[in-house]
């Protein structure tokens, strides 16, 4: 008896659509890190690439009249690159400068003497030496220059103030995906404990790279700690923001403002007043360069010159947290029933 094998089903072939439809998203996925590239190097080089100073804070010591003349002749040889401040004498110039009021003094006499803080900036104090050096030869003279608040040995260059910052930006973002990742589908109030968490253990652990490990830093263990805590939440706390509002690409928008346009703009490796129009105007209002400055403030200069930094650092992170847990609250109501036809 013969009997009839039914026919195999073979495995239905994936349609053109679906593979077309992966291979759009892979194209869609290589083209916005592409553009990611491209806005943050942009960016980079754009703020960075050819520093000058623009209404940068410099005193003169002197009387009313050759206050007046050295400010006209900076003027005239620089226009709108200084903001002139007058002082009586060298040692309450050398207080602003301590106080972070200017980058730098300048006294005009027989022998022209230039005060400059590297620890401030070394670039500004670059650009001060610079400018007054050729004042004084202007006048057949010879500057001589007096650095009032140097930088140490171990942080020779002044980076590590920036290097910590950028590294904490990268611990903000990173740490905040992973926490909204786990938490997702749980309280406001947890996922905000756990980011607090994080930058307490976040700052600690700066504090201890840069006095213990390190060595970069030799004193203000606990200044730097809180720096470096309130700087991460503010970072993380309107990222957590845009994650209720968003979902975890939430974190894009935390990544655009913080590092393609914050990083640049933040002056940490020259000065905010030596960036160009945008970049300057949103410098001390972002998170990276209000970090930096109050990081340097505290580290080199009693803490003189960074309130105003503080306060954006907690504004950010205050308001950051606010936000997310009026978000989640609304979008937590029950929507109204839709009456029936």
């Amino acid at each position: 008896m013969t009997g009839t094998t039914g026919a195999r089903s073979e495995p239905a072939a994936p349609k053109d659509g679906g593979r077309l439809g992966d291979n759009g998203k892979l194209l869609v996925a290589v083209a916005a890190v592409l553009a990611l590239v491209f806005a943050f190097v942009a960016s980079n080089v754009a703020a960075n690439h050819a520093p000058k100073p623009h209404d940068m804070p410099v005193g003169v010591v002197g009387t009313p009249s050759v206050v007046q003349a050295t400010a006209a002749q900076l003027e005239s040889s620089a226009p709108g690159a200084y903001e002139v401040t007058a002082y009586d004498s060298s040692a309450v110039a050398e207080t602003g400068i301590l106080h972070r009021s200017v980058y730098g003094a300048y006294v005009p006499s027989s022998q022209p003497t230039l005060l400059v803080a590297t620890a401030a900036s070394g670039a500004a104090a670059s650009v001060l030496k610079e400018t007054f050096k050729k004042a004084a030869k202007s006048q057949g003279q010879k500057l001589k220059v007096e650095d009032v608040a140097p930088l140490p040995p171990s942080d020779s260059s002044g980076a590590t103030s920036f290097s910590a910052i950028l590294s904490l930006i990268i611990c903000g973002i990173l740490g905040t995906g992973v926490i909204y990742a786990v938490t997702q589908h749980r309280s406001i109030w947890l996922r905000l404990a756990a980011l607090v968490a994080l930058a307490i253990g976040a700052g600690l652990l700066t504090a201890l790279s840069t006095n213990v490990i390190v060595g970069a830093f030799s004193g203000n263990f606990f200044a730097i700690w809180g720096v470096a805590t309130l700087f991460v939440l503010a970072i993380a706390m309107p990222i957590a923001a845009f994650q209720v509002l968003l979902g975890l690409p939430g974190t894009a928008v935390g990544l655009l403002v913080f590092v393609v346009v914050g990083d640049p703009s933040s002056g940490g490796s020259t000065a905010p007043e030596l960036l160009p129009g945008f970049w300057r105007a949103v410098s001390q209002h972002l998170p990276p360069g209000a970090g930096v400055t109050s990081m340097r403030s505290v580290v080199y200069f009693d803490g003189h010159g960074g309130s105003r930094a503080l306060i954006v650092l907690g504004v950010y992170a205050v308001v950051g947290a606010a936000a997310a847990i009026v978000i989640s609250i609304i979008r937590a109501r029950p929507r109204p029933a839709l009456a029936p036809a």
